[in-house]
């Protein structure tokens, strides 16, 4: 990647919240059948529930490419974009595509709603249908997540970019100069949001930490 002309589109909360993300719910998948495990399952659900809450406000008061605004749109404006894509004429941008942003937000509301009906069904562990719920959204989780880095990989071939190393060093090659910021105070205020989401929540449970 040519770094002389790219641009950053992702700052830093973005970056950490992705990836803490995504390795937290890792953590919760291979955990999962193991009742040894089962409070390092918690804890990691606690943990992406946290990031998906900041992510969902980081998402209105965030950086421009961060926010919603930036790339929902309706499923004329989709289908047109998709179409640019295979034609091979794409052009740069500086967030998410249609799509993908529609797949993003599908993401943060499966991931919130696994770790909210697992926190309920780990309370109210009477309540069968809980535990239902709670593996049904973490199956529909799974299969969002394959079609995510399926997308992730097809739309790489397309644009001709790494798009996983711009989600780490938050810059994408051709892409519109957005003047986005780091915002490290943001990130500090995420890992110290997760970091207290989690205390208090075992805590709620009464996980034997």
């Amino acid at each position: 990647m040519n770094t002389a002309r790219a641009a950053r589109i992702w700052d830093l909360p973005v970056r950490l919240g992705h990836w803490a993300l995504a390795i937290s719910i890792a953590i919760a998948w291979l955990t999962a059948e193991e009742e040894a495990w089962r409070v390092v399952h918690i804890i990691a659900g606690c943990t992406a529930g946290a990031v998906v809450l900041f992510r969902l406000v980081w998402g209105i008061v965030g950086s421009t490419p961060a926010r919603f605004g930036a790339f929902l749109r309706g499923p004329g404006a989709a289908w047109a974009e998709l179409r640019s894509h295979l034609a091979g004429h794409a052009r740069a941008r500086s967030s998410h595509t249609v799509v993908g942003g529609w797949a993003a937000l599908g993401l943060l509301g499966l991931a919130l709603g696994t770790a909210l009906s697992g926190l309920a069904g780990y309370r109210f562990d009477d309540i069968e249908a809980l535990s239902e719920l709670h593996e049904a959204l973490a199956e529909g989780l799974l299969v969002l997540i394959g079609v995510h880095l399926a997308g992730v990989a097809v739309m790489s071939l397309l644009e001709r970019q790494n798009l996983p190393r711009s989600m780490i060093t938050g810059r994408a090659p051709n892409a519109p100069e957005a003047g986005v910021r780091s915002h490290p105070l943001a990130a500090l205020t995420l890992a110290a949001w997760c970091g207290l989401a989690v205390w208090w929540l075992t805590r709620w449970l009464g996980l034997p930490l």
